[in-house]
């Protein structure tokens, strides 16, 4: 069964923020190749929508969220009932888990 991915406004936004980065720090063509691979690992999310792990966050954890990591990004998302809803994308390397406070 496929499931219904929906990228929520702020993880558009982070999404755009990372790509910006990028593109400041390398160029326009690395951006869009690191926002293209990070979108198509969320695609994946409509065919296992289980395969993300637990966050580091025992609240989110007992909300439903879970983590799929790309490189040095994760998506935290959520399945509700037969669809995905990706709310933040964010570094790995930042404290991430303050952004749903």
């Amino acid at each position: 069964m496929d499931y219904k991915v929906k990228i929520l406004p702020t993880a558009w936004e982070d999404s755009k923020r990372i790509e910006d980065r990028y593109a400041v720090q390398f160029d326009a063509d690395t951006a869009l190749k690191v926002s293209d691979h990070l979108l198509d690992a969320i695609s994946r999310l409509e065919h296992i929508p289980d395969s993300g792990s637990l966050l580091p966050d025992e609240w989110l954890n007992r909300q439903g969220f879970r983590m799929l990591v790309y490189k040095k990004h994760a998506a935290i998302y959520r399945q509700i009932d037969q669809a995905v809803y990706v709310y933040h994308i964010a570094d790995v390397r930042t404290e991430y888990t303050k952004l749903f406070e």
